[in-house]
């Protein structure tokens, strides 16, 4: 597991786990929640150009930190094999992050109740 996904009753809270926190560079986010437009399971975004890798880790396979495509500006947190939970964001640092995490089709609905 790359991340642990927290939800209080007004934040969002993505901890990046053991050797991912030093590889995302971040070990960290906080998103009110009112800043978090929605979240779904995205299988084929790892297949997609990632953009520019503006802080972080780009190997073959995994991805961790910030990456910029097309003006918009992506936390990735992910190897590949994993099922990518994406998290859509209004007003924020990031417009959306891609996580790997344990039991994703649940997170995805806790995200989208909580919103």
């Amino acid at each position: 597991m790359e991340n642990k996904v927290e939800l209080t009753n007004d934040q969002l809270i993505i901890l990046p786990q053991g050797v991912n926190k030093l590889a995302a560079l971040k070990s960290k986010i906080v998103i009110p929640l009112r800043n978090v437009a929605g979240a779904s399971i995205d299988t084929g975004i790892l297949n997609e150009s990632k953009g520019f890798k503006n802080l972080g880790t780009a190997l073959p396979n995994y991805w961790a930190g910030s990456f910029v495509k097309d003006g918009e500006k992506t936390f990735f947190n992910i190897k590949r094999g994993n099922k990518p939970l994406v998290i859509q964001l209004k007003n924020e640092h990031y417009q959306r992050l891609v996580l790997g995490v344990d039991n994703p089709e649940h997170l995805v609905d806790a995200i989208n109740d909580a919103i």
